[in-house]
């Protein structure tokens, strides 16, 4: 959308915003404007006719706006699902990624600091020590990083300084949660090399106590690391080096019964979660999200490593930028999957990835008729995603029989080892032609090739030998386990993503624009593939028309923005079910079309010098255009009902038509240069379900309120905030599991509320 300065132009707030330069005669209320980089140039949030939204740093820190998700307080059409490091996703007017599948890449991208990154469970970490994000929309190859087919989130972190600073900041907060935070820079050689170091640590919050073992589920422990030199020895070059380091270990795997139907829609009786407890131990589940009785749940662990690389050379008037990168993700789920106190089973994926990237950008002066940019971009993947199950002492009961041997399956792992290994490589190109001081034409190309290599192999093994008396109970373990097999594929693809960008500048005032933009989300891995099925599938090819205003009022101290937005994605990747295949089982496969289309806006105003008020709202529909063969809900999946499930024309998963947040900020000078501050965030979303065919496992439209008061000294040297976050403790879920034959439907749930205090010192 449009993303003019109600996001971006949100002024700090424990301090002063400086006067922005602004069209007309500006004043001291005017209202500030980040500085964005989302086409590879600075300049101001404002004046970029490009549909992007933006938020400081200072806002995201003051407001306690610590994770992804919580960017949705200040970006209307936008939400991270964020259960875990694995299960995490980022979505723009209702679509994003696979949360649940490692061969496949997001439709919505993450750029961190310059450096794409490819696996959703990067989106898993909190970004702190930030000087801004960005939020660009629609399809984006041709200048950031590589193809997405719905937008990107951008995320600049504060570079290192040669004026010396020093900030540390505690936080005491609801159910012993604790948090620090602590940033250092300076020079370290004078006029040569700054350096900065960020430490982040955070522990606690669990609010769902399990009774099994008295731990505290959907806690916080987790720390983080990273470490930065700046060189910088002439005006001619500089080069910009990051290490950081990322460590989760906590029980954020705790997913509870929200339901399991205990007959089909038809009133047959189903042999489900529910049923298979009740006839194998006499248990009735509990559906309190709140009443965990886990025996087996442990502490998920993720780890994220990366070195990056940002070296600028001027080679004359133009620039030529080289940005080096890997990371590393490792993840460990150690989930209890059957949600009882009984030892049945545990699976989860164990995922490790290596990213590698390369880009040489070359970029000409600025200031002429024509300004341009073009280079080349090369990626490597190697991603492994292992899907164990490992079934305990109880597992015979509640598979196949209680009146069945425990050694049947007692023991027994099952391995689905998915091995995805991709290259790339792209050429771009970028310009603007300034036709006039009013009109500019932008456009981009960029050709990609790719060469993807994927295999999945399954295997069973353990458990006690199934001979002598325990022989006639082999033909149940293998009903269980199935059969060992490997799929292997390779495919090389070649695609070319394009942008058109017209602008003109009514009045100094108004900006107006267009585009239409053209990209390609790679072709996905299914790393779940079984004999016959394709393990490499089809890009997704996304055309997007954007038509916006941009507009500064009231010499500089309002802004109002409005954009229109129509998104056609063909070849969409999500869950298949082959209606001819001998069995109802799905796959990740190209399964139709979708349509997005809608309406943002967002405003800000300096009311006055004290009060700034701001809002981001949205309207749209997500729907799916055509998806014929979709996996039917389980209360639907009867003898003799329909092997798919027909969702063409229905409103497309966790997408709701309604989006938005208000927030307003106000401030007062006292005596003895102490100032009081006050801030309050009202966000709200609309319903929405797993699947529009089921009565379960729907979220209907709710509001979250945040707010906070404090005291800062003179010059900011310190600070005290009291706050609260989700303030009314709105219950919620921001995401679903299907139930299976195994496992309920299932919620992954929002935090309650949280009250908490933060010191903040600046000692230099």
């Amino acid at each position: 959308m449009a993303a003019a300065s109600a996001l971006g132009g949100m002024l700090a707030l424990a301090g002063p915003a400086p006067a922005a330069e602004a069209p007309g005669a500006a004043d001291d209320n005017a209202v500030d404007q980040i500085v964005i980089s989302a086409r590879r140039r600075e300049e101001k949030l404002q004046d970029a006719p490009i549909t992007v939204s933006a938020v400081s740093g200072r806002v995201l820190e003051t407001e306690r706006l610590d994770r992804v998700a919580d960017y949705a307080a200040k970006i209307a059409n936008f939400a991270a699902l964020q259960q875990n490091a694995r299960v995490s996703t980022l979505t723009v007017r209702g679509v994003g990624g696979n949360a649940n599948s490692d061969g496949s890449e997001a439709g919505v991208g993450l750029m961190v600091d310059g450096v794409f990154l490819t696996h959703p469970g990067f989106s898993w970490l909190d970004f702190v020590d930030l000087d801004h994000i960005e939020l660009a929309r629609g399809p984006q190859g041709t200048l950031l990083g590589k193809n997405t087919t719905v937008g990107a989130l951008v995320v600049t972190t504060k570079a290192p300084s040669y004026a010396p600073e020093a900030m540390v900041g505690v936080t005491a907060a609801s159910r012993d949660r604790r948090q620090l935070r602590v940033n250092l820079s300076g020079p370290l050689v004078a006029d040569k090399i700054a350096g900065r170091l960020t430490l982040y640590g955070d522990t606690g919050g669990g609010w769902v106590r399990n009774k099994a073992d008295a731990k505290r589920y959907l806690d916080n422990h987790r720390w983080a690391v990273r470490g930065q030199l700046l060189f910088d020895p002439n005006t001619r070059f500089s080069d910009r080096l990051i290490v950081e380091h990322y460590d989760t270990r906590e029980y954020n795997n705790y997913t509870p019964a929200v339901a399991d139907p205990l007959t089909y829609a038809n009133g047959a009786p189903r042999n489900g979660w529910a049923r298979r407890l009740a006839t194998g131990f006499g248990y009735t589940p509990s559906y309190d999200v709140e009443d965990a009785n886990f025996d087996a749940q442990a502490r998920a662990i993720a780890r994220t490593d990366g070195v990056s690389n940002i070296a600028t050379f001027k080679l004359g008037d133009h620039v030529l930028t080289s940005i080096s990168a890997w990371r590393r993700f490792h993840y460990r789920p150690n989930n209890d999957s059957d949600g009882t106190p009984y030892p049945i089973f545990r699976s989860g994926y164990d995922v490790d990835v290596d990213q590698y990237s390369q880009e040489l950008r070359l970029a000409s002066p600025e200031g002429g008729a024509v300004d341009w940019q073009t280079g080349i971009y090369l990626l490597k993947q190697e991603a492994r995603s292992n899907y164990r199950v490992r079934l305990l002492s109880k597992a015979t009961a509640f598979f196949v029989s209680p009146r069945l041997p425990d050694a049947v399956l007692e023991g027994v792992e099952g391995d689905q080892i998915g091995v995805a290994d991709t290259t790339s490589a792209a050429i771009f190109a970028h310009g603007t032609w300034h036709a006039s001081d009013r009109a500019a034409l932008a456009a981009g190309l960029r050709y990609t090739h790719e060469d993807r290599e994927a295999s999945n192999t399954a295997v069973s093994f353990g458990g006690a030998a199934l001979i002598g008396r325990l022989a006639p109970y082999a033909a149940y373990r293998a009903a269980v386990t199935g059969p060992d097999y490997v799929v292997r594929g390779r495919r090389e693809d070649g695609s070319l993503s394009w942008l058109i960008n017209p602008s003109y500048r009514i009045s100094e005032g108004v900006l107006a624009y267009a585009s239409l933009s053209y990209g390609e989300k790679s072709g996905a891995a299914n790393l779940g593939a079984r004999p016959g099925d394709r393990i490499i599938i089809d890009p997704e090819k996304s055309t997007d028309y954007e038509l916006g205003v941009k507009t500064t009022l009231a010499g500089g101290r309002a802004t109002l923005n409005v954009n229109l937005y129509r998104d056609t994605i063909d070849g969409y990747q999500a869950p298949y079910i082959d209606p001819a295949g001998a069995t109802a089982r799905s796959y990740l496969a190209n399964v139709g079309k979708v349509r997005l289309r809608g309406i943002e806006a967002e405003g800000a105003a300096q009311v006055t010098r004290r009060l700034n008020l701001s809002f981001a709202a949205a309207w749209g529909e997500a729907i799916y255009v055509s998806y014929a063969n979709a996996p039917p809900p389980a209360e639907l999946t009867y003898a003799g009902a329909p092997p798919t499930a027909d969702l063409s024309g229905e409103q497309m998963s966790f997408a709701p038509n309604l989006t938005g947040n208000v927030s307003a900020r106000w401030e007062q000078p006292l005596a003895g240069g102490l100032h009081l501050f006050a801030y309050a965030n009202e966000t709200w979303r609309g319903r929405s379900a797993l699947t529009p065919l089921s009565a379960y496992a729907r979220q209907s439209g709710y509001a979250l309120t945040n707010a906070g008061v404090g005291l800062r000294g003179q010059g900011d040297r310190w600070s005290a905030t009291l706050w609260a976050k989700n303030l009314f403790d709105k219950r919620y879920a921001i995401g679903f599991a299907g139930a299976t034959s195994i496992t309920p439907y299932a919620a992954i749930l929002g935090d309650p509320r949280t009250v908490g205090v933060t010191l903040t010192a600046r000692p230099f």
